[in-house]
């Protein structure tokens, strides 16, 4: 992975081979990014989605094995019991020109990943939800 600030922000540009999610939280782990908005566009194989079902407090995940378009990926980092936590979705374009999407588990890049990340000034932190049965964003100033 390449990196280069600009101003308050980084663009980050991984390489082949480099799994999506666990690059991210290294990254803000190495450069002591505590919360922030992520943005990326880019390329992945070998990935896995996930659907969250409300009512059994879980979720659905399927694993894709092809390479696909990453036309649209949106999600921010927090603190999530003292560590970073990425929390990314993603719509993803198919060779047929079909479009999947949901909560990415993980994703290897296919071609590259272009990735901007806003850093937070202030830590956001993830607290477990008894009622969703997630770790959702606590926005309460501690």
């Amino acid at each position: 992975m390449d990196f280069r600030k600009q101003g308050n922000a980084y663009v980050l540009i991984l390489k082949i081979g480099e799994e999506l999610l666990t690059t991210l939280t290294r990254f803000a782990k190495e450069e002591n990014i505590i919360a922030g908005s992520i943005h990326a566009i880019g390329a992945l194989r070998d990935f896995e989605l996930g659907y969250y079902y409300l009512d059994k407090k879980e979720y659905g995940r399927t694993k894709f094995n092809e390479i696909a378009e990453l036309i649209s990926c949106s999600g921010n980092l927090a603190s999530r019991d003292g560590n970073p936590f990425v929390h990314i979705h993603v719509a993803m374009g198919r060779e047929d020109f079909t479009v999947i999407g949901g909560h990415l588990f993980s994703g290897i890049v296919a071609v590259t990943a272009e990735v901007m990340l806003f850093p937070f000034p202030e830590k956001m932190e993830r607290t477990y939800d008894e009622r969703t049965g997630l770790f959702l964003l606590n926005c309460k100033e501690e």
